[in-house]
């Protein structure tokens, strides 16, 4: 049921990506977009049959009672689980099944494109987490599949910002740092998956991913809301769009700027919380695994467990991402406008961006995070408690 209620949600994003389109392009896009889905959405089916070949049946429950009772890995159980991993790396963005991710955003219209990088996303990571941590992990030791899920976490936060340079189109810029923040976040659940960390440490890392998907929707969904305001000028892929933006429309372009820095995680904005949440989770876990005789940083980093790393990783990809993200406000703030003309009035439009934008610091400090974060925390019990 996880899997077609997933494929179902699946197939609408297939026909927005391909009907609401701002370029000739989106209808390809969308082809694209619905070949490789569907090609990787076969491959999770197959895994799903592997499964239930060596199950019986696939109840969630009954498949992590199974897992726990066995002795040695079954190939079919590792396989099944390996090839559901494929398909739902592809739904949460993760490298290297994302390829048709960024033409699908600078395809889509930007409304379609920011609910492909929030919801869909949060969609996928759902579903991710109940395979890996409700019917694959096991009750003590690291899991088997903690060491692909760490690689294709480094693998995907450092291919996703490294593209995000290179691009001059913001939807496609967008595009790749949403691929960059599936990577870190799939570095929080490796360090689950290394068995160090105990049911605190477990829940902690859990409520940082959860916490990190809510508040992503406000400070991802609100650049797209931005480039909507610019599709009526026919220039939202192309970063000279947001030429003399603050001038334009001082208000939009503050936002703007607001979730670029959110985005970058930087203080006292919701993404640096979340990312904090996550790295102070994965330092938590890896800490007293290093040698405590030490007596220089080189000989303990030398028994620190791998873990540590993933923490690390998360902070110098999130150095790298500042470059492309002040880039865009470097361009809004200091080049002169193609026109002098005033963005277009759309009163609904312009109070959702800058609601996103209050809403992205006042979820980063203040009682607000903390109210937040008790709604997300009872959440996540009730998820491990299902």
């Amino acid at each position: 049921m996880l899997f077609v209620c997933l494929e179902l949600a699946s197939l609408s994003s297939y026909i927005l990506v391909a009907f609401h389109k701002e370029l000739d392009v989106g209808g390809e896009a969308g082809t694209k977009y619905f070949i490789v889905g569907s090609v990787l959405s076969a491959v999770g089916i197959y895994g799903m049959s592997l499964l239930y070949l060596w199950n019986g049946n696939l109840d969630m429950a009954d498949l992590a009672a199974s897992w726990d009772a066995m002795e040695t890995m079954d190939p079919f159980a590792a396989i099944g689980v390996g090839l559901m991993l494929v398909a739902f790396g592809f739904k949460v963005g993760a490298a290297p099944f994302h390829l048709a991710v960024p033409d699908a955003y600078a395809g889509a219209s930007s409304p379609v494109a920011g609910l492909l990088a929030t919801a869909s996303k949060a969609m996928g990571f759902v579903a991710l987490m109940r395979l890996l941590l409700i019917v694959t992990m096991p009750v003590a030791g690291g899991a088997f599949w903690l060491i692909v899920l760490s690689i294709i976490a480094v693998v995907t936060m450092t291919w996703g910002n490294l593209a995000a340079l290179t691009s001059d189109n913001p939807k496609r810029m967008l595009a790749y740092s949403s691929v960059a923040h599936a990577g870190y976040m799939l570095a929080a659940l490796a360090a689950i998956g290394s068995g160090l960390a105990d049911s605190d440490g477990t829940a902690l890392l859990i409520i940082a991913v959860v916490f990190h998907l809510v508040v992503l929707v406000l400070f991802k969904l609100g650049p797209f809301l931005v480039l909507s305001m610019l599709e009526t000028e026919g220039r939202s892929h192309q970063l000279e769009c947001l030429h003399g933006l603050a001038r334009r429309d001082p208000a939009v372009a503050a936002s703007m700027f607001v979730f670029m820095l959110s985005l970058a995680g930087v203080p006292p904005f919701s993404g640096f919380l979340s990312k904090l949440l996550m790295i102070n989770g994965i330092v938590n876990v890896s800490a007293g695994t290093g040698s405590l005789s030490s007596t220089s940083v080189m000989s303990w980093t030398q028994g620190v467990d791998p873990i540590f790393w993933l923490a690390v990783a998360i902070v110098l990809n999130s150095a790298l991402s500042l470059v492309y993200y002040l880039r865009i406000g470097l361009v809004m703030f200091s080049e002169a406008p193609e026109s002098e003309r005033k963005l277009k009035r759309t009163g609904s439009l312009r109070l959702a961006i800058v609601g996103c934008a209050l809403l992205t610091l006042l979820f980063g400090i203040g009682p607000m995070s903390e109210s937040l974060l008790d709604i997300v925390s009872a959440a996540v019990d009730s998820f491990m408690g299902s």
